[in-house]
């Protein structure tokens, strides 16, 4: 059915994917474990504020408010979320209506 140097082709083919997969396996492996770094979230988050100084301190600002509106009136931030969550709920339904 098969010459021997077909099934010796297929066989290097099988090898080849064989070691390709095992090194996939370890390029994954390897982002894994670079994503779960802190330091690479750091270095991130340090490249993000400089390519975008305006956002991040909007951003910022904004997070300040809602922490210190948490600290003074811990229910005022609760019904906040739970109007925003009404609101993106109801924008959501006309948008697929649309």
């Amino acid at each position: 059915m098969f010459q021997k140097a077909e099934l010796e082709c297929l066989r290097l083919q099988k090898d080849l994917l064989v070691l390709q997969s095992d090194a996939h396996r370890h390029v994954l492996t390897n982002d894994w474990h670079r994503l779960r770094s802190p330091e690479t979230w750091m270095t991130e988050a340090g490249h993000l504020a400089r390519r975008h100084p305006f956002w991040t301190t909007a951003l910022a600002t904004a997070a300040g408010v809602l922490a210190v509106s948490a600290v003074r009136k811990p229910g005022a931030l609760a019904g906040g979320l739970d109007r925003l969550v009404k609101l993106a709920s109801l924008a959501f339904s006309l948008w697929r209506r649309a």
